[in-house]
């Protein structure tokens, strides 16, 4: 598996640890959300960075006291049409106030990476074989939108109105 972010590939410090894997010691590991309830406090003091691996169905209120001391949080798409996953990255950005790497995993096409990267995603995790030139010619595609998202691009009524006479409504 490869990881890419909107610029394309990129080096990763993670490591995946399965459920009874010993931690190693000053290493930056991805563990599982059962794994992290139930021994957040050794992964915290042993390893030099910690992530969670979580599922379209977690509910965001148990992994809340954990977010201040997570590095990344892997988000894995179980289908491609999974849509709770976009709703997780938009509640962790700005609900929760998650402001660490954000990483989407799973049965998702390039086309769909942009609206990732809007809902608060920073990183991909992909086969090797993902068309990355899909994958950047998908975010190339918008440069303009209607509603607002995490990364707050300026919205079609924010040009109307920056590009409006002075003193009309718009």
């Amino acid at each position: 598996m490869a990881v890419v972010d909107r610029n394309g590939p990129i080096a990763d410090k993670w490591t995946r640890l399965a459920d009874d894997a010993p931690v190693p010691r000053a290493a930056s590991v991805i563990v599982s959300f059962a794994r992290l309830k139930n021994e957040h406090n050794s992964l915290f003091s042993t390893a030099a960075g910690v992530g969670v691996e979580i599922a379209g169905d977690v509910n965001l209120k148990e992994l809340e006291p954990f977010l201040p001391r997570l590095g990344v949080i892997v988000v894995r798409f179980a289908t491609m049409r999974d849509g709770r996953v976009f709703s997780i990255g938009r509640l962790l950005r700005e609900q929760y106030r998650y402001s660490a790497d954000m990483r989407a995993v799973g049965d998702f096409i390039p086309d769909q990476a942009l609206f990732l990267l809007r809902c608060g995603f920073t990183s991909f995790e992909v086969a090797e074989n993902f068309p990355l030139a899909s994958f950047k010619q998908s975010l190339a595609a918008y440069s303009t939108w209607y509603q607002r998202a995490t990364d707050r691009a300026t919205t079609v009524r924010d040009l109307r109105r920056e590009n409006a006479p002075s003193g009309s409504k718009s």
